[in-house]
Parts: structure tokens; sequence; C-alpha cells
């Protein structure tokens, strides 16, 4: 097994976060987006996007094999998980978890009070309730992206 390396992002690895999330979504995606959704994702994770999200203070976490980043989360606010995404030949090693720890102990550090929220693919469900998370309504499409949305509140499960 690989040793995988966890770092806090920098504005360098946008272009290699951005193929991540993209080739990894398309790989897993449960639903099929409109082709306005699919246009949409391409504009908000494309590397310049990512690279003005760190720029603007979002936190996000990389993992690494090597030089190669495998896995990325990314929150917004410090509350709002952005990405989740680890390449589909490194799942079932526990790089999200991991990532998610990181990134809720930065939140925390930085005054996140104990709630996080997300937009949750299908295929991402079963981990964000693992995790605590919970379903705050039924299925969604924004711009021809579809989630489910989910909410923590720390103290009630950690």
């Amino acid at each position: 097994m690989e040793v995988i390396y966890y770092r806090p992002a920098k504005t360098t690895d946008a272009a290699a976060i951005s193929k991540l999330i993209l080739d990894t979504q398309s790989q897993f995606s449960v639903e099929n987006f409109s082709p306005e959704g699919e246009r949409l994702l391409a504009k908000v994770c494309s590397a310049e996007a990512i690279e003005g999200y760190l720029e603007s203070g979002y936190i996000y976490f990389v993992a690494e094999d090597e030089a190669t980043i495998v896995g990325v989360i990314g929150v917004r606010d410090r509350c709002h998980i952005e990405h989740n995404f680890v390449r589909g030949d490194y799942h079932r090693q526990g790089i999200s978890s991991q990532l998610w720890r990181l990134a809720k102990e930065s939140c925390l550090q930085q005054g996140n009070k104990g709630e996080f929220e997300l937009r949750a693919s299908t295929f991402a469900i079963p981990i964000y309730e693992r995790w605590g998370f919970v379903k705050e309504g039924e299925k969604q499409s924004i711009g021809g992206i579809i989630f489910t949305p989910m909410r923590l509140k720390l103290g009630s499960l950690d």
C-alpha cells in the first residue's frame, strides 16, 4: 500500500485539483447532469475557479501519492463542503475520511461552532451519513447539477 501524504492545498495545485474533480465526478456520477449542469460544473470547477477559491479563503486539503494529487476536500465559509473527491483507484483507503478530519479540525479552529452543510451527489451520500450528516430534504437540481442537501451538527454525532 502506498504512503499517502496530506497537506493544505496551494494555488499552484488548482489545475490538478480541477482535473481530479472533473474526472472523478464524471466517473462516479449516478445521475446524468443536463448539458447546462455539465457546463456549470466545468466552469465552477475550472482551474481558474479553484485558484480563486483558494485565494479567497476557502479551506482546501489534498492527499498525495508521491507528487500526484489523488484526493481533495474544499470548504467554503468554514462550514460548507464544496468539493470532496478521491480518485477511483484510491477509494476505500480512508483518504476522504482523513481529508474530512483535517478540514473539520481546521474549520473548528477558525471559529466554526460545530455545524457543517453540503450538497451530496447520490454516490457520496453513504460516506456523509457515516460521518454523521443527515439529509435536509429531497434530491434537487440547481443549474442542472443534481444533489441532496445534508447537514451535520457536532455534539449530536461526531
